[in-house]
């Protein structure tokens, strides 16, 4: 009886230390992707994971189209989106969990150069991104 209290206790105590060091939790937040057009044009986006088809969308100048979903347990969540305004088009992994888990949002602006995620220490569209395609 001692040696299963010991392995209960032992269980336990690895299960919080995982929760502590690789932020996992039994309630999965969901998390929401912003994507604002700051194109000066309007643009279309169209965004898909393994799993989901988001369909396209038109998002007008200055405009916002937003998902939510809830990643992975083992973080390996991914969304990934085609933008087309005029004669440009581009794609970005919009959200890749090994790279984004640690953001609470992912907010993205789409400009030319490329998505930018907010920064919050600068209160800025200010960590810039290249395209997938760019070289």
């Amino acid at each position: 009886m001692a040696l299963l209290i010991r392995n209960a206790l032992l269980l336990l105590m690895v299960l919080v230390l995982f929760q502590t060091t690789c932020g996992w939790s039994l309630r999965k937040h969901r998390l929401t992707v912003t994507a604002t057009n700051d194109l000066g044009a309007e643009m279309t986006i169209h965004c898909k994971s393994k799993q989901d088809d988001l369909g396209s969308h038109l998002i007008p100048i200055k405009g916002k189209h937003e998902f939510s979903f809830r990643p992975n347990f083992w973080g390996t969540t991914q969304f990934f989106c085609s933008f087309q305004w005029g004669t440009e088009f581009h794609s970005f992994d919009i959200y890749m969990g090994d790279r984004d888990h640690e953001n609470c949002d992912s907010y993205k602006c789409i400009i030319p150069k490329g998505p930018c995620m907010w920064n919050y220490l600068t209160g800025h569209y200010d960590i810039c991104k290249d395209w997938n395609d760019s070289t």
